[in-house]
């Protein structure tokens, strides 16, 4: 819980309290007599309790008076909170009660001149005006023909609150500029299911489904190259066979097949022979294994364990092959012709923008072509800190997703919108610059982790971040706390 609690001032401040309680004008001397007093700020909550001794209260025998605890701003007349008052009567008047039977549930009332103790606690809910306030004792007295008269205010206690150093913590939020420029370099990825005769490796245009799976890497090429922005700079193939027939035969197929597609493209767009690459892969025992585990076939966990044996590839085939020939004739006529196939990738490099209005055009249709300074450039045609900039930056990040300085800026834009989470996670690719170190800390900043900031402020200064020194000097200098000054003191 947190709590506020200060105890009694020093005899020499009380006495001067006493002096500012005394220029009050009042009617007649206070009749409050106090045992204990306390005024606590709990939370939400402001207590005022005290201890009356019945016997030190002394109105006289047919009056009675009423002690009513009042909080009233500092600052204006408008703010104040009445509490429920605690009545002394002298002994006829508190016996008229009795007869007349006026003494209501709850009502505080009690004989003065009995021995005792009263003990008197309220709460009333805290307000930000009671950060600086002072509480009151309305004293007022009445015997039982007359009105209510006024006897005089107490005073008992204040409470001051200093003024916060206000900061607004997300004007110190900034932007870095994004200074990469390496060249975008782009992929293009596509599977293709050349059908070759049995047990041979040259391609025939026109066989079964050559014509469609052959227009498939032809369009996907020349999609890159008809691009004026694009420069084709790699073109891999990479060919896979199915598991049935030899190891060894595989092997002679699969070089043999990536080849022939290679030198089909070659020749047809006469590309260069430096940017083409071949790979293989004699048999895609990981197609089979991708497609039994999503398979409901008879066997399957069995035919699994084999797949996954450290068996060599021809034992491997066979064992499926002998022990469960249902299932390997259901495998080799619909799934191994899908394990025969040329994956290909076309690696491009795209150009640079120079012009603006080039630039932004490309930022609204394919983003994924600038570089992290081309972004920077973009935002930087909008005001800086608008939403358009700021939804630039997010776009960088969103692109390059491990760029440093694009994740420090997210994770400032994402601050400012009260993503805190989303920002903590753009941190995590920020990098250990002294910028990261500063947003970092700014964030714990923002949550009220002020050790951690502190920390990692001082991190960022030490990595040359100058603007961490200021927070620094705040998050190290205590902050004055509430104080609760009583006017009077309980009387032992």
């Amino acid at each position: 819980m947190n709590k506020t609690i200060l105890s009694l001032m020093a005899a020499a401040m009380a006495a001067t309290a006493a002096n500012t309680a005394a220029a009050k004008s009042v009617e007649m001397p206070s009749l409050l007599k106090v045992e204990r007093i306390e005024v606590l700020h709990i939370d939400t909550l402001l207590q005022i309790s005290f201890d009356i001794d019945p016997h030190r209260v002394k109105p006289g025998s047919d009056y009675q008076v009423m002690f009513t605890p009042v909080v009233k701003s500092n600052s204006s007349d408008k703010d104040s909170v009445v509490l429920k008052h605690v009545t002394f009567a002298g002994r006829n008047r508190y016996y008229t009660h009795l007869r007349e039977g006026d003494i209501a549930a709850g009502d505080l009332i009690y004989q003065a001149g009995k021995k005792g103790l009263v003990e008197y606690s309220r709460s009333v809910t805290w307000q930000p005006w009671m950060d600086n306030c002072t509480i009151y004792m309305r004293e007022e007295t009445q015997n039982c023909c007359k009105p209510i008269k006024p006897l005089c205010d107490t005073p008992i206690a204040t409470i001051d609150t200093p003024e916060e150093q206000i900061t607004d913590s997300f004007e110190e939020i900034d932007y870095i500029a994004l200074t990469g420029d390496s060249a975008v370099v782009l992929e293009a990825e596509g599977k293709a299911y050349i059908d070759f005769i049995v047990n041979r490796t040259e391609i025939k245009e026109n066989y079964r489904r050559n014509p469609i799976e052959l227009k498939k890497i032809i369009e996907s090429i020349d999609l890159i190259k008809d691009d004026p922005d694009a420069i084709i700079t790699r073109l891999t193939i990479k060919g896979f066979a199915s598991p049935e027939g030899s190891y060894e035969n595989n092997v002679r197929l699969a070089i043999g097949r990536t080849e022939s597609l290679k030198e089909y493209v070659r020749e047809r767009y006469h590309f260069d022979p430096k940017i083409m690459f071949t790979n293989y892969e004699p048999e895609d025992w990981d197609g089979l294994r991708a497609w039994l585990e999503t398979a409901d076939i008879p066997n399957r966990d069995a035919i699994m364990e084999i797949v996954n044996s450290g068996m060599a590839p021809d034992p491997k085939d066979a064992a499926i092959k002998k022990q469960y020939p249902k299932q390997y004739k259901l495998m080799l006529d619909s799934v191994y012709p899908g394990l025969r196939h040329s994956d290909y990738t076309v690696q491009y490099r795209i150009k640079t923008y120079v012009d603006i209005d080039e630039l932004k055009l490309a930022y609204e249709r394919t983003p994924e072509r600038l570089r992290p300074v081309d972004f920077f450039r973009v935002a930087q045609t909008y005001d800086k800190g608008t939403k358009e900039f700021e939804d630039v930056l997010l776009k960088a990040s969103e692109i390059y997703p491990y760029d440093q300085q694009a994740s420090i800026n997210a994770a400032n834009i994402l601050m400012r919108r009260g993503k805190m989470q989303e920002a903590s996670e753009k941190l995590m690719n920020a990098g250990e610059s002294g910028e990261a170190y500063y947003t970092r800390a700014m964030l714990a900043h923002i949550n009220g982790d002020e050790e951690r900031a502190l920390a990692l402020f001082r991190k960022a200064n030490e990595l040359g971040v100058g603007k961490a020194s200021k927070f620094i000097n705040r998050l190290e200098t205590p902050t004055p706390k509430q104080s609760i000054f009583y006017f009077i003191e309980g009387e032992e």
